[in-house]
């Protein structure tokens, strides 16, 4: 008798060991696998195009603004806050950039300067409002994102900004070492500077204790303050320095290009927390779900589908993440506790 309880006990354990392990391995890369089968279905859909070097080096480099906004915005969705101006900030860098360039000959060091400045000072606003005022995240963050549209519309007067600009200036973006276009290189440096600041520093660990329980990091004696103002300055100097490439990239400043990234970049941000450390806004995750939207995008494109289609893609997948993302995080937690040394503790 003694044995087939053991025994029992040994199926049960042995059950739960591999429902644990299916969902790691599901919550830890099924994203990445899924980004696979679907470049592996439009690659028997269009065999000759999709399935390329050059396509996929393509979709990388076609993505990077949206990857740069994607990373922007995880710093704040790790404390707990949302951004809704991070796309205004960009929208108003970049023709405040190429406008003081173009219209008032301003040397372009000079130039990024003051479009970074405009990101930090947002930042710095946003968290102020959100922090010492009390204010949502949301009310602020889409109060700033409307004065910012307003100031970008009236600077550049509604229209394409153009002139001549310096040469190294327009090299930023458009050269491509070992044959790959710079803003994926910039992608890949930002991403590096987060990972490191977010897992490798106490500013990143104290983020992610705020985001888990603002409550708990007070009492641990962390600044929530200092924390909340990190976060929405990373968001807004990132986004900043996103306009300074995608000016670079277009020789152009253009006020209403910032409108049609709000949505993919919370959809990679949030598909990002499906992945690599599912429940938890990563960076690494982030570049996979920018990755699979783009490779989204571009089978649609190729098998024929009209534009509007793409909204919905994205709309549908931003919805699926955070769903997906919710449940991941709450079966983690069940799993958490129902291991023997969660339940010991319970009853001690």
């Amino acid at each position: 008798m003694t044995v087939a309880i053991e025994t029992g006990g040994s199926a049960k354990t042995s059950k739960g060991g591999w429902s644990a392990f299916i969902t790691e391995i599901v919550g830890t890369y099924g994203l990445a696998i899924l980004v696979v089968i679907m470049i592996a279905v439009f690659a028997v859909l269009r065999p000759g195009t999709y399935l390329t070097a050059t396509n996929l080096l393509s979709i990388a480099e076609s993505q990077s603004i949206t990857a740069l906004l994607a990373l922007a915005i995880v710093s704040v969705l790790i404390v707990g806050e949302f951004d809704l101006s991070f796309t205004a900030v960009f929208g108003m860098s970049q023709v405040l950039v190429i406008g003081l360039m173009a219209n008032q000959h301003v040397a372009w060091p000079i130039a990024c300067l003051v479009g970074l400045a405009i990101g930090a000072v947002t930042g710095f606003a946003n968290s102020y409002m959100t922090v010492r005022l009390q204010v949502s995240s949301f009310v602020t963050t889409l109060g700033m994102s409307t004065i910012l549209n307003g100031f970008s519309v009236g600077y550049s007067g509604g229209t394409i900004m153009t002139g001549k600009l310096s040469p190294i200036f327009s090299a930023l973006a458009q050269r491509a070492p070992l044959g790959v276009e710079m803003p994926v290189w910039y992608v890949l440096i930002v991403s590096v500077l987060l990972y490191i600041l977010l897992e490798y520093t106490s500013t990143g660990r104290h983020m992610r204790a705020v985001g888990g329980n603002r409550a708990a990091a007070r009492l641990a004696g962390i600044s929530v303050r200092r924390a909340v103002t990190v976060a929405f300055l990373i968001a807004a100097v990132v986004s900043a320095f996103a306009s300074i490439v995608s000016g670079s990239q277009l020789s152009s400043g253009q006020s209403l290009i910032a409108q049609g990234y709000l949505l993919p970049a919370y959809a990679g941000a949030f598909l990002g927390a499906t992945t690599i450390t599912p429940g938890r806004f990563n960076v690494w995750g982030t570049l996979v779900g920018v990755y699979l939207l783009g490779a989204g995008v571009s089978g649609l494109q190729q098998v024929g589908f009209d534009p509007w289609v793409q909204d919905l893609f994205n709309g549908a997948v931003l919805m699926l993440a955070v769903a997906v993302s919710g449940y991941l995080t709450r079966l983690r937690a069940g799993l958490r506790r129902a291991t023997p040394a969660a339940k010991k503790a319970e009853r001690q």
